[in-house]
């Protein structure tokens, strides 16, 4: 049928040649949107098996969301294994060890523990960053440093020094230090995929795989737009409904 032909044509036959049109350019767009519903309600199906809940979805989702990464910050880096505080949680290489924790000051190795202080308590850990023990001595004042000679670990006090025994728990005050060969620990730089995993740790996988998924298959992935596309589309599907059953009924002559 030509143009020429719906302009000369009846209004039934006008209507009926626009609802076809129409419920052709819809059904194809709605098909679009059925198939990416269709998609991630099928992969949702099985999200536990596919270990979506336990995934973190990257630093893109949390730009998706318009959510940025906490700040670090402190970090110090003690046997190949980087030691953070975020919002007040201490990290190893990502994973917590303990909450309430304030700035570090260091992360030592002495074999076979690795300690980790902060202005007023220390962390013993294991040599892989498994948490021993949580010790907050009397140090009359708040840490500044942490250092060793290679067997002692020693602490620089606001007025004075300290030397911690590891494994005696015991922390004991001096006025210098025995020796000038005391290595003090240094703060750590973190490198983007150290921030993005403290990131995505500090924020308890908030954005995983299961609820990106979850948004995208609801339409809120996109706060307003997002539903306001699965409503234009739950109304172009209503359509095609009528219009599909207005040209069955009325079939070309």
């Amino acid at each position: 049928m030509t143009t020429q032909d719906v302009q000369g044509a009846t209004p039934t036959t006008r209507a009926r040649h626009w609802a076809r049109r129409t419920h052709r350019v819809l059904g194809v767009s709605a098909a679009l949107f059925l198939v990416l519903i269709s998609a991630s309600g099928l992969v949702l199906n099985h999200a536990d098996a596919l270990g979506l809940p336990r995934s973190a979805a990257g630093r893109w989702a949390l730009t998706l969301y318009g959510i940025e990464l906490p700040p670090i910050d402190s970090a110090f880096a003690a046997n190949e294994v980087l030691f953070a505080t975020v919002a007040d949680t201490l990290y190893a290489d990502g994973a917590e060890i303990a909450k309430g924790v304030g700035r570090l000051v260091g992360a030592m190795a002495i074999d076979p523990v690795i300690v980790v202080a902060t202005a007023d308590e220390f962390f013993i850990t294991s040599s892989a960053a498994e948490l021993i023990e949580r010790y907050a001595p009397d140090a009359g004042g708040l840490m500044r440093a942490l250092g060793t000679d290679g067997q002692r670990v020693f602490v620089e006090l606001q007025h004075g020094y300290a030397e911690l025994d590891p494994g005696q728990m015991s922390f004991v005050s001096m006025d210098a230090l025995p020796g000038d060969n005391v290595q003090w620990s240094r703060p750590a730089t973190p490198g983007i995929e150290q921030v993005e995993q403290l990131g995505a740790a500090a924020l308890g996988l908030a954005i995983n795989w299961e609820r990106l998924l979850l948004d995208l298959h609801s339409g809120r992935i996109l706060p307003a737009a997002g539903r306001y596309l699965a409503d234009i589309t739950a109304l172009a599907l209503l359509y095609m409904c009528f219009s599909g059953i207005v040209l069955w009924t009325r079939r070309r002559p």
